[in-house]
């Protein structure tokens, strides 16, 4: 019967999770009753042990949403894996399949990426954005969370041109704008006199209540051409755009800049070793067999 079975792990759920088992190499010189006196050990392969706590370490550095995911039974899935990885691998070094040149040219790879991750953590772990550090980008880069300016805007809308003219010259003959809007404004806004509320300036607002930027506070425009027909506009305040202080900002923005911040600093140190390496290595590059660059 297909049930009794042997299970086999799909092969592409172990590449999927191969890297993620890597840092649990460093359990491998030790010998399973070594590694697992007086721990759980959740698997082994010959020498090779694999620890309940090291698998939830393993686990807990994973994404939330990725390991919200793993229920038990893909748990026990990587576990699997875990186990088939060393399977094929010890099965590959009797063959000697490590002595193929392609397969060591991967191996020296593998071991560069891991080696170069390493110091690139060493270099910049025990960095820490100071409150000058956070001050400085925040300084550099304040127009990017300027307050833009602002109008509080009224407007009454109608089917026509004329419509439009009679209105405007009823306010302009000293009624007010809100009770003219209410007379005869065919918009959502007509219920409050024409009271849009207070809009920031953008790209994304249609062309016609741009106009309003351009309106001193107090005055109304002229009949204006709109989706609905023609409306008529009325500025009462207007506030001129300004950069925020550090202190302004949510504390989500404050979170995002000291990263940054620190990131800056990260990336420096990060240039400073290599130039300290570059000199002490001897480096050469020869980017002219590339060809030119695209314009």
């Amino acid at each position: 019967m297909l049930r009794d079975r042997p299970r086999v792990i799909p092969i592409l759920i172990f590449m999927t999770f191969f890297a993620l088992f890597a840092p649990l190499e460093l359990l491998a010189d030790r010998s399973a009753l070594e590694v697992g006196r007086g721990k759980e050990v959740l698997a082994s392969v010959g020498d090779d042990v694999l620890l309940l706590s090291d698998f939830r370490k393993m686990l807990s550095a994973l994404p939330a949403e990725q390991r919200d995911k793993l229920t038990p039974d893909k748990q026990k899935t990587l576990v699997e894996d875990w186990i088939l990885t060393r399977l094929l691998s010890a099965e590959a070094e009797r063959n000697g399949i490590a002595k193929r040149a392609h397969v060591q040219s991967a191996l020296r790879k593998s071991r560069m990426d891991v080696l170069s991750k390493e110091m690139l953590r060493d270099i910049t772990s025990g960095i820490v954005a100071t409150k000058d550090d956070v001050a400085s980008y925040f300084e550099a880069h304040k127009e990017l969370f300027a307050v833009p300016e602002t109008v509080h805007l009224h407007i009454l809308t109608v089917g026509a041109h004329e419509e439009a003219e009679a209105a405007l010259a009823r306010i302009g003959a000293g009624e007010d704008f809100a009770a003219v809007a209410k007379d005869v404004s065919t918009d959502k806004f007509k219920d409050s006199g024409g009271d849009v509320g207070v809009i920031p300036k953008s790209e994304k607002l249609p062309e016609y209540l741009r106009v309003a930027f351009y309106l001193r506070a107090g005055s109304t425009s002229d009949a204006i051409r709109c989706k609905d027909g023609y409306c008529v506009l009325k500025v009462t305040e207007k506030s001129p755009s300004r950069n925020l202080s550090f202190d302004e900002l949510t504390p989500k923005l404050k979170a995002m800049i000291e990263n940054k911040a620190l990131r800056v600093k990260q990336a420096k140190a990060v240039i400073e070793a290599r130039m300290r390496l570059e000199k002490k290595t001897g480096v050469q590059r020869h980017l002219d067999l590339l060809g030119a660059s695209e314009k």
